[in-house]
């Protein structure tokens, strides 16, 4: 005959001595995090609260924000470079990056001169009644041209020659007369010709080697050395601009330097260029996790990392075969996903196991917590401190806040020490809240509902005994929220063996 199992006596206890981050998949242990909210391991061994962000400017409608000598935000339409309105652009995601004194702006094809302070067009077109073109000029009484000495122009509508539809560049500018080479036309005159400096329509943009790269369908582009508004100048020298198709159907997904080359992500390929000048460029094609489609916003070089977003998680490429650091995350999902790093941190806007937020990967513990609520459109660095544009229009200093905020760590369900024939007695937490700080204990089982067990403030410091109501033990769940500074160091839980149910 089977007897139950009775025994009262045996006391057991599991310490978690080490606060781990978040893991939303089943291959966690004690310790780790199955949500929370501003967060951090600046306090490690210890889990703290994170240093309050900083408000340093509200934006209506905002859409980008890129950090050169002053602060550029794009709200509404309007561009503003530092306290400056510099213009209108249209509303929608942008792609940046800075070239020399110019900030470029696509899809717009629109720059920013950071020393004139003036918003122009990288692509500027002029048509006129009346050329003449003879030998190496092209004659329009009156014109002023909207070209520089050295433009690539490409000269469209030329009827009675068209072998003079070329394009070439601007040797001289002069009023109502523009040169290019000795002889390069045929004597002509034409009722209305359209000459332009064009740009290709880029999708994804970065700088490398005081050059504009990007890339436009299947087509790789380097603008001309030093001047991020020509791309078609290919005078046989080393400072031409840089074009080559690349096979293949997926679109390119986000561009970055790193090292001696430059890196043009597709979601499941890369191809690597190398080299200094047109002459000597190499391209070569590695089958590696490449950048999600609509993530090239989380692209962000850190001390020789490369972190960004991938179809399967977020992966840090160091120059070999990237490593996936989002295992324990779980599906991260996201229109609009962005990233950016400072302090040691990669921080990601996405939408982690359900829950829109701000997440960090802290480098040196490999681990994730979630920083903050809400999502951010972009971020930069300037002046030593990461900036974030928010959805709401909130641009924050990610430090230097002086509001005590609220808090929160909900753990997963407890495995070691506890079963069908135990029942957890007490907790025993180790954590010190700064003066006039405070943190509740909370717990549930199984999918109920969260009860508060205890309230602790800064009057006592070091482990706080807390004793639980009858339990079974079985997917038991702690939850610890508060306010203001705290830092968390172990969790020590007691049990008692009781007797068999069966």
């Amino acid at each position: 005959m089977k007897l139950p199992y009775l025994h009262t006596g045996s006391r057991l206890t599991a310490m978690t001595d080490r606060v781990g981050g978040l893991c939303l998949t089943e291959a966690y242990t004690g310790g780790q995090l199955e949500s929370g909210l501003h967060l951090s391991f600046d306090d490690y061994p210890g889990l703290g609260v994170r240093k309050p962000p900083r408000t340093v400017g509200n934006y209506e409608d905002p859409q980008a924000l890129f950090a050169g000598q002053r602060l550029l935000v794009i709200q509404n339409g309007r561009v503003r470079w530092g306290e400056d309105d510099l213009g209108q652009v249209a509303e929608g995601p942008k792609q940046l990056a800075a070239v020399n004194k110019y900030i470029l702006i696509f899809p717009d094809k629109k720059y920013v001169d950071t020393e004139a302070g003036m918003l122009g067009e990288m692509e500027v077109s002029c048509t006129v009644g009346g050329a003449a073109f003879s030998g190496g000029t092209v004659t329009a009484e009156d014109t002023a041209w909207p070209f520089r000495v050295g433009d690539a122009v490409a000269i469209e509508g030329c009827r009675s020659v068209p072998a003079n539809n070329r394009t070439l560049i601007v040797r001289q500018a002069e009023a109502g007369v523009l040169t290019f080479d000795d002889n390069a036309f045929e004597p002509a005159e034409e009722a209305s010709v359209t000459l332009t400096r064009k740009v290709p329509d880029l999708e994804v943009v970065c700088e490398s080697g005081n050059r504009l790269w990007g890339c436009a369908g299947n087509t790789i582009y380097g603008s001309k050395l030093g001047d991020p508004l020509n791309f078609f100048v290919y005078d046989g020298l080393s400072t031409d601009s840089y074009a080559l198709a690349v096979s293949g159907e997926e679109p390119f997904t986000g561009c970055a330097p790193y090292g001696s080359y430059i890196l043009f992500f597709r979601e499941q390929t890369a191809h690597k260029l190398y080299g200094t000048r047109p002459a000597n460029y190499q391209l070569m094609t590695v089958h590696i996790p490449g950048v999600r489609r609509g993530a090239a916003a989380t692209l962000w070089n850190d001390s020789e990392v490369l972190y960004y977003l991938g179809a399967q998680g977020v992966y840090a490429y160091g120059g070999g075969v990237p490593e996936l650091l989002s295992a324990d995350l779980g599906p991260i999902t996201g229109a609009r996903p962005c990233g950016g790093a400072w302090m040691g941190k990669y921080y990601l806007s996405a939408c982690v196991g359900g829950r829109e937020g701000i997440y960090t990967f802290d480098a040196r513990l490999q681990s994730w917590l979630p920083w903050g609520e809400g999502s951010a459109l972009s971020m930069a660095v300037q002046d030593g401190m990461l900036h974030l544009l928010m959805a709401d229009g909130a641009l924050l200093a990610a430090s230097g806040g002086e509001d005590r905020e609220d808090w929160m760590a909900a753990f997963r369900p407890l495995r070691d020490g506890t079963g069908r024939n135990s029942r957890c007695t007490s907790f025993a937490i180790d954590a010190s809240p700064a003066p006039g700080a405070w943190f509740a204990v909370e717990i549930r089982s199984g999918e109920g509902t969260w009860q508060r067990i205890a309230l602790f403030d800064s009057r006592v410091q070091g482990p706080r005994p807390v004793r639980l109501p009858p339990n079974r033990g079985m997917r038991l769940q702690i939850r610890l929220v508060g306010h203001g500074p705290c830092r968390i160091r172990s969790i020590e839980r007691r049990f008692r063996m009781g007797s068999d149910i069966s």
